[in-house]
């Protein structure tokens, strides 16, 4: 009977190791079951733009597509992590409402992510470094050799593996870091962190930390203020912690692990958090588990200008799915933010029809959105008015 009592203890010691360690892998909730990709017809004929607004294929079959940026030229610029490579996305130059093609740029990548072009240069954020190589805008291709600028300065392994880069206004390289867990406290202070660095990635300085897996981060259009878009942690319930829309400050901590949401305390850290730190509170709340991957601050389109999108990426462990849709903010004079609906439809009855990664603007104002579900990237453009 002792021996018996003795292995139930150390079996229940151990499941409870498993769950602080491996969280995300143990869930409380059903994991959501998402159905195969769907035609491109299905995904539009379900979506709900803005009023003023219309959307089309730019291009598909782009599996795992993720980060895109825009050049000059009107071309993009993608990653798609799973295949290690980079590739340009030729702009609809003979105007017959698609993309006119595809080439490989970088290939043999661990796990690119993160894409950032500055003063004729593609910088590439790796799972574990980030390198750079020349490129001409104008001819759509890379010159020279890759050069990598960060090696062995911060982890490649564990949960939360995209790294998402950013030129400041004062030409600083920032680089996002999500935790390696759910929860935890993190061995290494590189983890739930912003990062800053030379555009050469020399002087190495921490920007922000707190912020559990930061993906999508910009600087408002009129004030350059930096806003970030963070993931809040998963097994509280279907609504609990919300996500997050922080206004990101040098030097200061925004709650992870120990706290979420205004200030909420988290059932399993909150008691060690130290006594004499400080940690902000966000300036915004997005629903629970619906996964913000991408902030944008319109710069170009005039019915935009000045307001922010977010792609809500999906819950995926939640009971009734939330997200799956792109949603406006406005930046009020009451200095309160107003959330809307700017494209919605992905998700229907249960079922889902795409799920929105990152956002891009070229200098027309057209907004290009990627949709790693499907493979696509989508055209968002100002509707003309009939003639």
């Amino acid at each position: 009977m002792q021996r018996r009592l003795t292995l139930m203890l150390s079996l229940a010691a151990v499941t409870l190791l498993a769950w602080q360690l491996f969280a995300e892998k143990l869930s409380f909730n059903p994991a959501i079951k998402l159905n195969a990709a769907v035609s491109a017809q299905q995904t539009l004929d379900n979506l709900n733009l803005s009023q003023g607004f219309s959307i089309s294929i730019h291009t598909s079959k782009l599996p795992g597509v993720r980060a895109l940026i825009s050049t000059r030229s009107g071309d993009l610029i993608i990653s798609q992590p799973r295949a290690g490579t980079v590739s340009l996305i030729y702009r609809d130059a003979n105007n017959d409402g698609v993309s006119d093609g595809k080439a490989v740029l970088v290939k043999g990548l661990n796990r690119p992510h993160g894409l950032a072009l500055h003063k004729g240069w593609l910088y590439i954020a790796e799972t574990d470094a980030v390198l750079r190589i020349r490129f001409d805008a104008e001819r759509g291709i890379t010159l020279g050799q890759v050069e990598y600028i960060i090696q062995q300065r911060f982890p490649g392994d564990g949960n939360h593996w995209t790294r998402s880069i950013k030129i400041s206004p004062n030409n600083k390289l920032l680089i996002s870091i999500g935790s390696s867990c759910n929860v935890c406290i993190e061995h290494s202070e590189k983890r739930a962190s912003i990062w800053q660095y030379d555009l050469d990635g020399r002087n190495e300085t921490l920007y922000a930390s707190g912020l559990r897996n930061t993906v999508g981060f910009d600087w408002k259009t009129n004030t350059l203020d930096l806003y970030g878009v963070d993931n809040g942690r998963d097994f509280l319930g279907d609504d609990e912690p919300p996500e997050e829309l922080n206004r990101i400050r040098p030097q200061q901590h925004y709650g992870w692990p120990y706290q979420h949401g205004d200030g909420q305390a988290d059932p399993s850290y909150a008691s060690q958090k130290p006594a004499a730190l400080i940690t902000h509170a966000p300036s915004h709340l997005l629903p629970a588990h619906s996964a913000p991957l991408s902030l944008l601050f319109i710069k170009h389109n005039p019915a935009l200008k000045g307001r922010a999108l977010v792609t809500l990426h999906g819950s995926w462990n939640r009971s009734k799915k939330s997200g799956y849709k792109v949603v406006m903010l406005s930046f009020l004079a009451d200095q309160s933010i107003q959330q809307t609906d700017f494209i919605s439809g992905f998700e229907k009855d249960n079922r889902v029809f795409g799920r929105p990664v990152d956002l891009t603007e070229d200098r027309h104002g057209n907004i290009y959105l990627s949709d790693d579900f499907n493979g696509r990237i989508y055209k968002i453009a100002t509707r003309l008015p009939k003639q």
